[in-house]
């Protein structure tokens, strides 16, 4: 019995073999020969297939570049392991209720108060302090290499357990506990100590303060929010502070970023709102009346698209430049679809007979769609390996476009390929499904009749397509070039001040600003060097300050907030700002630099106080009781900038040499028009004499202030290069479809040729329908870009005219798109006009 079920099941097994080898062999034969005649298709029309191919491998590299980019966006700070636990503080300062803005920012003893009343709820809580000042200067003692450094931060030794800081050297527990210890990075200590062991080597701070290495990190990743070179203790700062305790008690002044690590399934709205009531009553021995202060937490992984608050730490990218990247990449690859079954379909036609003689064979519909769709498939991977390349090869580019080196996010090599793979199938069945129905649909007697090469029906469908095609392509065009408008407006709008020839030379924290007058005096001996002076910032920045000062006809209880800067004499003279009532500050008035003010026509207007002629001679007080005179009004400025409206401001000068130290954080020097090189060789020389601590630094004004709009820009760029690819492909497939055209109705142009047709009246004849079709595309595409430009711009205070410059680039738009589509029609309706009508008509 045993024996016969053994022989019976081993007969079974040899005929499933034999018929899978059956399948299988089948299958190979197949698909050998469905590809043989794919290539023999494909080689009978070698421009469609040019085409077809470029345009898809175009569109898929585009989609690549702007994924991978997107993935690049999406992963930063995800590398921390705590990264769902931490938490950034940013507070905003309500005035009756309505916020000013939200600083990313936070006051030195918030620490303390969360530790103490909310331990339950959070772990740990970390710092960063960077002294307010744009550089330090850090100095190796042993070999005199003196460099100013821009991620210098103090810090809470707890950073260790939130933030995952690679230690190459050094115990986390251990590294920040002694003062005056520093840990810095492997490309720091190159820099300093070369090849030689770096820990328990000295380097001076500010060139007063020696701090010993005693660990050696990683250089963070890019994918960072903000990155650290050096990071010592708040235990340091204490020695370099005298009155350490009495300023990071100040609940008023919010310098530091704090960052917290709840504990596992915090709720995180009840811990926010617990917060605000731990600090409620600090803040309102500081703020009175009608303001108040707003406290939130910001989840670490949300803080890089934020799109960036007051104070950031550093700038920060914004979301909606990431839906801007991913709509683009959307469009541009369904521009490429559309080519695709465009051009499929429309060769497709040619095919009808072959439809109709297998058909006639006994070939069904079924049989027939996967021949067509394995077609598609097989022509979509090679466009696919096509566009791998051109986006390796465009990859140096995109990154110089975007400013930053990119990186798949944390994907590994299998799941960047399993994506991929995923990708390209998906984008096969979308151009090639289409096509694949439309041919073995077809009817085997109207096939062989060849009706299918002339119906109107997928004529309509592709006018249809192209329809899409070009009202996609006009909204990236327009909206591009708004962009660039927009951008262009805020880097040429008159700020209220001149910002060409002007140098500033960062002077907070180092040896110079103590002989000032010095440098000041010494700086005015040169004849390009025309106006000195200092300020607390560069105006049109986005560093701005509020202090406590209460008009003359505020009440006894108000404490409103000003913005106030502190400058020196001659800030208006450096920055051509005209005193439209009352004078400047001037030396010959001994009382200017302890009572003396000056405000802008902003703050008369926010004041009621009537006109500037009657704001002189007005007061203000401050939280001491001080009072001060306004004795000018300057015309109004963008001090801060053109992402906040143009807001009252109050200047004043320094009354103390210690006021001058804390608040001057630049001089700032207008030069005569030339060559600057001779009065910056002039400053530097100066410069050396009075601190041999910090290097000699300066940028141009008005260089500093461009960087600013630096985002905006590069949306630009890239929209641009993405606008213009869409064209390209545009282009390709309207060339495609017009050497179709041209190919389909080559007997109807014979006929009216030999009927007396022109070649003018044979260009008219091939492109009037494209025409048309471009214009109601642009026609369609209005209202959308125009409710897209009207949200996007929204955002900015300062904006362009909108209705003005849509009407323009809507016109520009639709020229430049005629006269691309015109170009394109017409060198194959020159084709069409050469033709002999004898030839194309000897077989009818």
């Amino acid at each position: 019995m045993f024996n016969f079920v053994t022989h019976k099941v081993a007969g079974t097994l040899d005929r499933v073999k034999v018929t899978l080898g059956i399948i299988m062999g089948s299958v190979r034969v197949n698909l050998y020969s469905i590809l043989k005649i794919a290539f023999r298709n494909w080689r009978k029309k070698p421009l469609f297939s040019v085409i077809n191919l470029t345009g898809l491998a175009v569109g898929i590299a585009s989609c690549l570049l702007i994924g991978l980019f997107i993935l690049d966006e999406l992963a930063y700070d995800k590398h921390h392991s705590n990264e769902d636990r931490i938490y950034r503080v940013t507070q905003s300062l309500l005035n009756n209720g309505e916020a000013d803005g939200r600083a990313a920012t936070t006051p030195f003893p918030l620490k303390q108060t969360v530790e103490t009343e909310l331990a339950g709820y959070v772990e740990s809580v970390v710092r960063f302090f960077d002294m307010e000042s744009e550089s330090v200067s850090i100095k190796n003692p042993d070999n005199d290499i003196i460099i100013r450094q821009d991620k210098f931060f103090f810090t809470d030794p707890e950073v260790f357990d939130v933030f995952d800081i690679h230690l190459l050297r050094g115990n986390p527990s251990q590294v920040l506990t002694e003062p005056n210890s520093v840990v810095i990075t492997e490309q720091v200590a190159s820099v300093y100590f070369g090849e030689e062991d770096p820990i328990g080597k000295t380097l001076h701070f500010e060139g007063r303060i020696a701090l010993t290495i005693s660990g050696l990190m990683k250089e963070w990743p890019d994918q960072s929010h903000f990155k650290a070179d050096f990071l010592t203790s708040f235990e340091t700062l204490r020695r370099i502070w005298g009155n350490y305790d009495q300023l990071s008690d100040r609940w008023r002044w919010n310098p530091v970023w704090t960052y917290l690590m709840v504990e596992p399934n915090v709720d995180i709205i009840q811990l926010e709102e617990n917060i605000r009531e731990a600090t409620r009553p600090y803040y309102e021995e500081y703020f009175t009346g009608a303001e108040s202060v707003d406290l939130a937490l910001q989840p670490l992984s949300g803080i890089w698209l934020s799109g960036g608050f007051e104070s950031e730490i550093e700038p920060v990218s914004s979301e909606l430049n990431l839906y801007i990247f991913g709509i683009v990449a959307i469009f541009i690859l369904v521009l490429a679809c559309i080519n695709f079954i465009n051009l499929s379909t429309a060769a497709a036609m040619g095919r009808s007979k072959e439809v109709g003689v297998r058909k006639v064979l006994g070939a069904d519909r079924g049989e027939l769609a996967r021949q067509f769709m394995t077609e598609s498939l097989f022509f979509t991977f090679l466009a696919f390996a096509l566009g791998l390349i051109i986006s390796w090869l465009a990859m140096p580019y995109f990154e110089l476009f975007t400013g930053r080196s990119i990186e798949p996010g944390h994907m590994g090599f299998g799941d960047l390929t399993i994506l991929l793979t995923v990708f390209a199938i998906v984008i096969a069945l979308l151009a090639g499904f289409y096509p694949s129905a439309v041919l073995s649909s077809f009817n085997p007697i109207d096939s062989l009749r060849g009706r299918h090469s002339k119906g109107r029906k997928g004529a309509n469908i592709r006018k249809g397509l192209v329809l899409a095609q070009f009202s996609i392509t006009s909204v990236l065009l327009i909206g591009t070039t708004l962009v660039y408008f927009q951008h262009k407006h805020l880097q040429e709008k008159d700020l209220g001040f001149e910002t060409e020839q002007v140098l500033a030379v960062p002077v907070y924290l180092t040896s110079a600003i103590w002989s000032y007058d010095e440098l000041k005096q010494r700086a005015l001996e040169h004849s390009s060097i025309q106006f000195v002076s200092g300020a607390q910032t560069i105006l049109g920045s986005s560093e701005f300050w509020k202090y406590d000062l209460s008009p003359d006809d505020a009440g006894a209880d108000e404490t409103p907030s000003f913005n106030k800067l502190f400058v020196m004499h001659d800030i208006l003279e450096v920055m051509d700002i005209e005193i439209v009532a009352g004078r400047d500050f001037s030396r010959e008035f001994s009382t200017d630099e302890a009572q003396a003010i000056l405000i802008n026509e902003a703050m008369v207007n926010y004041l009621n106080w009537g006109n500037a002629e009657n704001s002189v001679g007005r007061t203000f007080r401050n939280s001491n009781g001080g009072e001060f005179t306004v004795v000018g009004v300057t015309e109004d400025f963008n001090h801060t900038y053109l992402r906040r409206e143009l807001e009252p401001l109050i200047l004043e000068l320094p009354a103390t040499q210690n006021q001058i130290l804390a608040n001057i954080s630049y001089l700032l020097v207008r030069i005569a028009p030339g060559n600057p090189r001779d009065a910056i060789t002039h400053l530097q020389s100066i410069w050396t004499d009075l601190d041999q601590t910090h290097p000699f630094d300066y940028f141009f004004l008005d260089d500093r202030l461009n960087q600013l709009y630096e985002p905006e820009q590069r949306v630009a760029s890239v929209m641009g290069v993405f606008a213009f690819i869409a064209i390209f492909v545009g282009s390709l497939g309207l060339l495609g479809l017009a050497s179709f055209s041209v190919a389909v109705r080559e007997k109807e142009v014979a006929v009216r040729k030999a009927l007396g047709l022109t070649a003018p009246g044979v260009f008219y004849l091939l492109s009037k329908d494209y025409v048309w079709l471009i214009i109601l595309a642009h026609v369609i595409a209005l209202p959308v870009i125009y409710i897209a430009a009207s949200n996007w711009l929204s955002d900015f205070p300062y904006r362009i005219d909108l209705i003005f410059y849509l009407t323009f680039t809507f016109l520009m738009s639709l020229l430049l798109s005629l006269l691309i589509s015109i170009g394109t029609i017409s060198t194959q309706a020159v084709k069409a006009a050469l033709l002999d009508p004898a030839r194309a008509l000897k077989n009818e």
